[in-house]
Parts: structure tokens; sequence; C-alpha cells
């Protein structure tokens, strides 16, 4: 399953090599090319992006989007160091996206915002963490800005280096084809200065890579999606290990450790781009975490950062991991129970969402894509080869997790939350306890949980059991 060491090694600042690798590794051409012209990534990135911008294209007229969160450098304060860096070589005109609660979303009312300020721009170059590369990756396709230089910030997701958007929609997350960046400019010093759970969540955000590959691996061979491929997987897991081993040097904010984060971040969004879907890099673990923001959304609630919920919730959804890798017995596989009435099960998706939103709307969206997932399933024929092959995809699946001590122990190293309590702020039992209940019923993506969910076992007891055993290693509530 696992492919050369070219891409066991690769370095998203060498594109060149990193487009070798992938297409020897791709013999049907299944993959989407790299969008990405240029990636930096070093002590010294920051002085580098005038002239970045000027290698790409002669514009003359930059928007620099933004939001009001202030930020640093070293000594210096970051946005108008950058603004006046740019402002010796391009006419330059900030844009200051205005965050309408407590904090900016990447929402409707957002991206229109952000469209308007760069309509005219002949490149906008993003300067923030995720939300706004979310909103510039948007708001640019939308107004056909033709260049988008992204400046990350920090560590915290890896949305900073695909061709995606996470955009609310109803009220509820979704991933949507977006455009690339065409330069992705990482300062390792302003990472340094950037807030350390930040970039410890972006961590968390990683812990993903030993629980997501394994639901798309699972979707592929049940015949529910048929975009797996090896080579994006391939290139992040050495790497992936050796982040895991050095968890330590995050909670020291060590120059080495904040590289190798960078790096894997930066690769984890490439292998989400080529494929053209988040389902590399988020699974079940990605489920819970939106769940979790929707309830804090509608209760009023501030948001907590989203790698360090997907990071906790890794750690229960690998013990989902080891009970199918170490309890399953397909011959006890009733076939004739795991494939029920789509509109059964309607009543069951309106009941879960009903709890938060009572207009329906969050139901309806959750619907409109669970209901398109339930079509596949009762429609394919590939659970009874599953199960007759079940030890050769055990095998497979044990290669690419991790056990659950080990997520665990790796989260508090990096002096990470492990716990949704140790979140900031805490996310409440229940919510935690209806986000795991219901994360199979959000979307149109086929994970463990659907799985379990459809063998009869992803209950209430269920979970429970996964909040036990997660409070065993460390984790959980």
């Amino acid at each position: 399953m696992l492919l050369s060491d070219a891409l066991r090694r690769a370095d998203p600042r060498d594109l060149e090599g990193l487009r070798k690798a992938l297409s020897a590794s791709d013999a049907e051409s299944r993959l989407s090319p790299i969008g990405l012209r240029r990636i930096e990534i070093g002590e010294d990135a920051l002085p580098q992006l005038p002239q970045l911008i000027s290698e790409m294209t002669n514009a003359r007229r930059l928007v620099v989007l933004m939001d009001s969160t202030p930020m640093r450098r070293k000594d210096a304060d970051l946005k108008p160091k950058v603004l006046r860096l740019l402002a010796a070589h391009f006419d330059v005109t900030p844009v200051v996206l205005r965050a309408r609660n407590a904090e900016l979303h990447a929402d409707e009312e957002t991206v229109v915002e952000a469209q308007e300020g760069v309509q005219k721009a002949d490149c906008v170059v993003a300067l923030g963490s995720g939300t706004i590369a979310d909103v510039s990756k948007e708001a640019t396709r939308r107004a056909g800005v033709p260049r988008l230089v992204i400046v990350q910030t920090a560590a915290s997701v890896n949305a900073f280096s695909d061709n995606l958007a996470v955009l609310l929609r109803n009220g509820v997350k979704r991933t949507l084809p977006c455009r690339w960046p065409d330069a992705l400019l990482i300062d390792l010093p302003t990472l340094a200065f950037a807030p350390p759970a930040m970039n410890r969540a972006g961590f968390g955000d990683l812990l993903a890579l030993w629980t997501a590959p394994a639901d798309w691996y699972l979707a592929w061979v049940l015949g529910m999606d048929p975009t797996f491929h090896p080579a994006p997987i391939s290139m992040l897991l050495d790497q992936g290990r050796e982040l895991l081993d050095n968890a330590d040097s995050l909670q020291r904010s060590a120059p080495k450790g904040l590289e190798l984060l960078a790096r894997v971040l930066t690769l984890s969004g490439i292998a989400m781009g080529i494929v053209g879907s988040s389902a590399p890099l988020s699974g079940v673990e990605h489920l819970i975490s939106h769940l979790i923001d929707i309830e804090a959304e509608l209760a009023g609630r501030p948001l907590a950062l989203h790698g360090a919920q997907v990071g906790i919730s890794a750690v229960v959804v690998a013990g989902a991991w080891e009970i199918l890798l170490e309890e399953f017995d397909p011959r006890a596989v009733n076939l004739d129970r795991c494939h029920p009435n789509p509109e059964t099960l309607r009543p069951l998706v309106r009941n879960a969402f009903d709890r938060i939103d009572a207009t329906g709307q969050a139901a309806e969206e959750c619907w409109s894509d669970y209901s398109q997932k339930l079509v596949r399933w009762c429609t394919s024929s590939r659970l009874e080869e599953f199960l007759r092959c079940w030890d050769i995809h055990r095998s497979e699946l044990r290669k690419i997790t991790v056990p659950q001590n080990v997520l665990a122990a790796a989260l508090r190293e990096a002096g990470a939350p492990v716990r949704y309590s140790e979140l900031e702020p805490p996310t409440p039992s229940d919510a935690v306890r209806w986000a795991l209940g219901s994360c199979h019923f959000m979307r149109n993506r086929f994970t463990v949980a659907d799985l379990l969910f459809f063998l009869g076992l992803w209950n209430e007891d269920f979970t429970e059991r996964l909040l036990r055993r997660a409070q065993s290693a460390g984790g959980g509530l």
C-alpha cells in the first residue's frame, strides 16, 4: 500500500520534486496537479514576499486581506510590517474583515465582504490563519482575482495549501471545491510568536492522519468512495510519525519542531488538494469537531480551536478503530439488517439536529448530504466481499492507524489539551455525547462510524464505551 522513498521524504518546498514523485506513483493519472507555484518555509521567508510576488506577476494593485487580530514577528507588529514591506513595491490597499460576533467566521456575509474588498486587485495577499485562508480562496475565486498569496501566521490547520474552503452553509460547515493559492509563505519567526495554543491546535489537526485515512480506505473497499489513492498518504506517514515522536518540541516552541509541523501541515493540505477532497485528512474526528462547533454557535458559546477539538476527537475515534480491529467477527454479521430503508432514517436525522436547531435548517442541510450516502450504501454490493476479505483489510488498516494511548501521550507531550474539559472554553459533556452519537448523520462521507452504525453497534452504549476507553488512555471528557 505504501509507495516510494521519494514520497516518504517529500518536502513541500521542492514542488518540482514532489510533482515527479507523485507522477511516478500515479500511473493512471488519477490525482489532480498541484496548483501551487511556490512554497517558502524558513527563518527569513517574510522578507522574500515582494520578490515572490514580482516573480509571479506584474501586478501593481495589491489588496492585503486580514482580520483585526494583532500579530507579532519578533519585536514588530506583523501587519504594519507587512504593509510597509509591500508598499515599497506595490500600490497596497488593506482590507480588514469585521467580526460580527465574538470572532470571525467563514460564512456567506464574510465571503461577500471580502469579495467586494478584493474586486479590483491584481493580486491578493491573505495575511492570517485558517479562517482568513478559507475566506480569501473563496472570495478571490468569485472575484476572479488572478493571483493569491497566503502568508500563514500560525501552524493551526492544514487549510493553507489546498484548493478547498470550509464555509458555513445553513449553520453547517461544508468543505467545498475552491481555488489553489498561487503561493504560500510560512515565516518561522512569525509562527514562533503565534499563540502557542494555535500551533498545538495544528498538531491536534494532524492527529487525523491516524484515523481519517483509515476511514478513506474503508469507504473505498466498501464501494462508497472511488477516490482512494495510497500516494497522498505515503507522503505523510513517515514525517507524521516523526512529529509524534517529537511532540515535546512543540511544547517548547522549538524551531525544528515548528518547521516540521509546518511542513507536514502543508503536505497534508496538498494531499487533499490533489485528491479534490478533504477525505485523506478528515474523517470521524472532524465530524465530531464540526458538530461541537455547530452546537456551540447555536448555544451562543465561543468556539474552541478547531485543531484542538480534532486532536481530542482523534484520540476517541482511535478507540473505535482498536475495537473494530481487535473484536470484529465478520461471521456474526447479519447482512439482511445492514441496509435499512433510507426513509426510515430521516426521522433519526431530524431528531438529532432538532436538539440544536428548532428551525429544521440544520437537519435538512445534513439530510441532503446523508441521504445521498444512504442511497449509495443501500445499492452497494461490496459488503459481502469486504467481510470475506476482512483479514486482508484488517492488515492494511493496522498500517495506517496507531494505538489510542500513543495519540493521547503525544498531545500531552505537546502541551495540547487531551480532554474536552481542557479546551478553552471547555465543551460540556452533553455536547460531546451528542456530537459523538450524531456525527455519522452530518455529511455525505462514509466512515467507521457509518459501518458500525449499519452493523448495529454505533449507539449510545458504544459511544459511552468509547468515552470510557479514551478516559483510560488519558483523554476524552
